[in-house]
């Protein structure tokens, strides 16, 4: 920022109180570190921007393949096409976040009742506490408060057939609503058909150079 005084220019700083301040007053440190925090800021929001672009034309070309293939490309937001050579991927991941109501500690109590009542199903000692850990682990919620999706699934197909199991079983499916969270593109490459998949990582933290540490 620029002011005249006395028919000169004068560069000028903010300072957080919001009083411009000559620069030339400011010491060298709060130019740098204000220079330095500025040219970053703008670096990070062209990234960004650039990311959208890129995300823009990953969707394109998702939507191109999908017509091309046709129906039946996706199921419930995943899909996943490679390169001819089958050395380059491309994976499209839709992750679902499920919410329970109060049903769903009638559910709980209820398989738990069954489990710990070592019925036909579950006499065996350990097999009794190796479900109940399922269970347990089932309805631990995640640091946002949702159970994980995977561990419900496994815990609704889970080979008892009892009655009182089948009944705990339904009351939870009444209890659950999904909604889909995130969706998450990876692309990953190998050297060679024997070789596992690499996936590059556009990730800032994944790029840190190694050895390097802020002291």
């Amino acid at each position: 920022m620029v002011m005249v005084k006395n028919g000169k220019e004068v560069r000028m700083m903010v300072d957080p109180a919001g009083f411009a301040i000559p620069r030339n007053r400011v010491s060298k440190y709060d130019r740098l570190r204000d220079r330095e925090v500025r040219r970053l800021t703008k670096a990070f929001a062209g990234e960004r921007l650039r990311m959208e672009g890129l995300m823009g034309k990953v969707l394109e070309s998702i939507e191109r393949v999908k017509a091309e293939r046709g129906t039946g490309v996706a199921e419930r937001g995943n899909i996943q096409f490679s390169s001819f050579d089958n050395l380059m991927r491309v994976e499209v991941v839709t992750r679902y976040k499920i919410e329970l109501d109060d049903r769903a500690l009638d559910a709980k109590r209820m398989m738990v009742d069954y489990v710990t009542k070592g019925l036909d199903d579950v006499k065996d000692a350990q097999h009794r506490q190796a479900v109940l850990a399922l269970i347990t682990d089932t309805f631990t919620p995640t640091r946002g408060g949702c159970l994980r999706a995977n561990m419900v699934v496994r815990l609704l197909n889970y080979k008892i057939m009892a009655k009182e199991w089948q009944s705990a079983c339904a009351v939870l499916r009444e209890a659950m609503e999904t909604y889909r969270s995130k969706s998450y593109v990876n692309v990953s490459t190998r050297e060679s058909h024997q070789d596992d998949w690499s996936t590059i990582r556009l990730d800032l933290a994944d790029c840190w150079p190694a050895g390097f540490v802020v002291s």
